[in-house]
């Protein structure tokens, strides 16, 4: 077994290269193992085995500093790293993170998670390296999804026109070419690795001019064009805007991804290689289906079936409504960034293919794309991950809310996010929107509600955002949400006498629970704030001067959250009364289960019922007074 002796990157190199397939087929076999057991990103890291092997192999980390684009492909980079022992603890609390971390290793050079940041990263820090005067090469690997992200683009645009010596990796794990072109291809390969060739710069008709069968290279050039186009046009176009091009390289051959990088140790200047992969690599179901063993939870190895039943997400839910809407209302378009089953609208772009679209990794030009269908009298829908919302934050301010358009904005996976740690959280989606103009949030708590909220943006036509977690929709408590949503308007689910709890959204059917778990003692109203945004100003200035106390409860930040808008509120009007905020401080959320992460900040049942009990009652209140003073 090679890789009980492998703990490092030096470990790795006392192996003979023709040694190295035999320890790829143990570390994938390693990895589904494990991640069968915990989650975590499984295709994404079987296609990277043999890549990340030659890498290790052919330079010298962390002297060459590897920058993994998003970083859901790092898993043999941990494992010979030195984190093997720990491997079984991925994306558990304490436990490895499922995404590069400095904290994790000095081999991690920098914490990733969302995509098309590796060659801004990898371009700053190759300068620095430049400017220092130091040793070692910058690598970045990204992949064909993540290059065509603006912020990619952008990088690349700057890099060829810099004195940087940046080594850009291309992970291609989309191509396929026949046996012919990819013979075909490998010889051209071979003639454009050859170090006379590096410096031509030449078209496609005289580059075929050079090999031994010319004329008829020509025309096979012409009569395969797309084909042509797919793994020649890159490198043309690449050297326009200053790069050196290597490639397309087999991925999985370990020899010629080495011979690769050992050319590429001996190129000055920026240069870019194309690396062609399989996605799910090594295990049949996640080939055949890479989509669906992208991000996994526990499932059986031998069948690939996932362990827990699954139940019907918030992310279904609002898939299905919104495609039930879209059959009476023509206008409904639904827009989404290489999410289409993460946000749950498959159903939609089945039903409606014309009306869905899929603009890739490019956040941004989702929302302004939307802005130009709201322009022209559709009711686009965006769908996004609240923390890629976050990068879609100027577009929303300038080309929605500005012109005041129709753009609906679903928010998935908002509040705390499960195993994805730091960069994957939905917390902050709340503290920022609520500070826009002619903004509107929901924050729906069930599925009546939220198709109410959805119904209510539809007939508004203005901003309108509507947040859910990554969770499944719960049956709800009777009256815990209003039969019919009002704009603007709070819902009293029961009166109390010694205080008041609102919430809203995911937190508000646990505060329900906690509330009746109390026996009566102390006595507490529970006000579901409907439209999270606009507050209901009348509502909640009434139940200051009603109840005396206020608990405000939200799964999002403290800082600047919907607790702070009511304290604004209160300020605004006057009112001075003990006012309690439960939610997420201001600090960055690591790796758990949605559970563990709950209790972590108190706002699972037990939770609130203690933090309840203690500001409500007369003991613990005064307590409460003393610490507050």
């Amino acid at each position: 077994m090679y890789l009980e002796t492998i703990d490092s990157p030096a470990d790795l190199k006392k192996l003979a290269a023709d040694q190295l397939p035999a320890l790829a087929c143990e570390i994938r076999a390693f990895i589904l193992q494990n991640i069968s057991r915990t989650g975590g990103h499984l295709a994404s890291n079987l296609g990277a085995v043999e890549l990340t092997l030659a890498l290790h192999y052919a330079f010298e980390s962390p002297k060459d500093k590897f920058i993994f684009d998003v970083g859901h492909q790092s898993y043999t980079h941990k494992i010979v790293t030195g984190r093997k022992g720990r491997f079984h603890t991925v994306r558990t609390y304490h436990g490895l993170s499922g995404f590069p971390r400095r904290t994790e290793s000095a081999h991690d050079i920098a914490d990733t998670g969302h995509a098309s940041t590796s060659i801004s990263l990898g371009l700053g820090l190759d300068t620095a390296v430049r400017l220092k005067k130091a040793e070692g090469r910058v690598i970045a690997i990204i992949g064909d999804g993540s290059i065509t992200g603006g912020l990619a683009l952008e990088a690349i645009n700057n890099a060829g026109h810099l004195p940087t010596n940046l080594i850009i990796i291309v992970n291609n794990n989309e191509m396929s070419i026949g046996t012919n072109i990819g013979a075909f291809a490998k010889y051209l390969n071979k003639k454009i690795q050859a170090p006379g060739v590096q410096s031509l710069a030449m078209s496609i008709d005289a580059l075929a001019d050079k090999l031994p069968f010319g004329e008829r290279a020509k025309d096979i050039i012409h009569r395969i064009e797309s084909s042509v186009k797919a793994f020649i046009a890159p490198g043309i176009v690449f050297r326009e805007l200053g790069f050196r091009y290597l490639g397309p390289v087999d991925g999985h051959s370990i020899d010629d991804l080495i011979a690769t990088f050992d050319l590429a140790k001996t190129i000055s200047g920026p240069l870019l290689i194309q690396v062609n992969t399989i996605k799910g690599k090594g295990y049949e179901h996640s080939e055949m289906n890479p989509s669906s063993y992208h991000g996994v939870g526990e499932f059986d190895v031998a069948t690939g079936t996932a362990k827990k039943k699954k139940q019907k997400t918030f992310s279904a839910l609002f898939g299905e409504t919104l495609t039930q809407l879209a059959a009476d209302d023509s206008r409904i378009v639904a827009i989404t960034a290489a999410m289409c089953e993460g946000t749950g609208l498959e159903p939609f772009s089945r039903a409606y293919p014309g009306r869905f679209f899929d603009v890739g990794i490019a956040e941004g030009h989702a929302l302004t794309f939307a802005a130009g269908l709201a322009i022209g009298n559709c009711r686009p829908v965006v769908a996004l991950y609240s923390t890629f919302l976050q990068r879609g934050f100027d577009n929303v301010i300038h080309d929605i809310a500005n012109m005041n358009l129709p753009v609906i904005i679903g928010i998935d996976r908002a509040g705390l996010v499960p195993e994805d740690g730091e960069t994957h959280q939905g917390i902050f989606d709340l503290a920022y929107l609520r500070m826009i103009p002619n903004m509107t949030i929901f924050a729906p708590a069930g599925a009546h509600d939220l198709a109410e909220a959805i119904a209510c943006a539809l007939s508004r036509g203005t901003p309108t955002a509507i947040r859910y977690p990554k969770d499944a929709v719960p049956d709800l408590p009777p009256n815990l949400v209003p039969k019919e949503m009002v704009y603007g308007k709070a819902h009293t689910v029961f009166d109390g006498k010694d205080g008041a709890v609102l919430s809203f959204g995911s937190t508000l059917v646990t505060a329900y629970h906690a509330i009746n778990d109390l026996s009566q003692k102390p006595s507490l109203a529970l006000i579901n704030l409907s439209t999270v945004w606009p507050l209901d100003e009348d509502a909640i200035v009434s139940a200051a001067m009603k109840y005396k106390r206020l608990m405000i409860i939200e799964e999002g930040v403290v800082n600047g959250g919907i607790g702070s808008a009511v304290l604004e509120v209160l300020a605004r009007h006057e009112t001075a009364v003990p006012v309690k905020l439960l939610g997420i401080p201001n600090s960055f959320v690591p790796s758990a289960s949605r559970e563990v992460l709950l209790k972590k900040y108190r706002l699972d049942r037990v939770g609130l019922r203690r933090e309840m009990q203690v500001f409500f009652s007369r003991r613990g209140f005064a307590s409460w007074r003393l610490r507050n003073r």
